[in-house]
């Protein structure tokens, strides 16, 4: 019986909490993964840019995805984009349950326009399906608008990252599925932009690692240098 995947992706999608408590929210994979030594790992990845595969070779597959040499850095590839003291908040959307933030999206029309980014070959992602809702009413038509779990497999030149969650508690909700975000910024294969905010994120272990990381091999710009009037 041969199992190929990536344990480091998206888990099992549960619905059911008694099915969670009983284990069952842990794919086959996982568990053949922590009980056998024959585990084989294809550690070259032929996607992205080496910067943008970095952080996860470090996080998550301790330094051993490696990059070909055509993929090596040619300038800036991964981009943080500070919202922090900006008051643009997570609210609920039409829905009452999934969070959006249009702020957020005012800062990516902004982006789209001053770094000229191809929309053909440009997606947005985010983890709260409010937040998609709300980037296909703003954003323009040409661009790929889906959520993280959707866009699993799936790769752009270009990948705009929406991380929502903006909030005085430090509650990041569901961005603590680590998996999710592992997707999440390994989906771009030229430029990735992340947007969202510091002082929300930057208590949490690894949000706060991959911030480290941006601001030593990316770029680290904030809300404030966009004309947003």
């Amino acid at each position: 019986l041969v199992l190929a995947g990536d344990h480091w992706q998206l888990p099992p999608t549960v619905l059911s909490f008694e099915a969670t408590k009983l284990g069952f929210d842990r794919s086959i994979l996982e568990i053949a993964i922590g009980d056998t030594n024959n585990i084989h790992l294809l550690n070259i990845q032929y996607r992205m840019k080496q910067v943008i595969a970095g952080f996860s070779s470090r996080y998550f597959y301790n330094n051993q995805l490696l990059s070909p040499s055509h993929l090596e850095n040619t300038g800036t590839h991964i981009t943080f984009i500070d919202t922090a003291g900006s008051g643009f908040h997570e609210v609920h959307g039409p829905d009452g349950v999934s969070l959006q933030n249009n702020g957020e999206l005012t800062v990516v029309q902004k982006l789209l326009d001053t770094d000229q980014l191809d929309l053909l070959k440009t997606a947005f992602i985010s983890p709260y399906s409010g937040q998609v809702a709300a980037a296909k009413a703003m954003l323009p038509k040409q661009i790929r608008i889906s959520t993280i779990d959707s866009f699993q497999g799936q790769e752009k030149e270009n990948i705009i990252l929406s991380l929502v969650r903006s909030n005085d508690d430090g509650d990041i909700g569901f961005l603590k599925d680590y998996r999710r975000m592992n997707v999440a910024i390994t989906r771009a294969k030229e430029q990735l932009f992340i947007i969202g905010d510091s002082a929300t994120i930057g208590a949490d272990v690894f949000y706060n690692a991959f911030l480290t990381y941006i601001e030593k091999y990316g770029t680290y710009r904030t809300v404030w240098e966009f004309d947003l009037t």
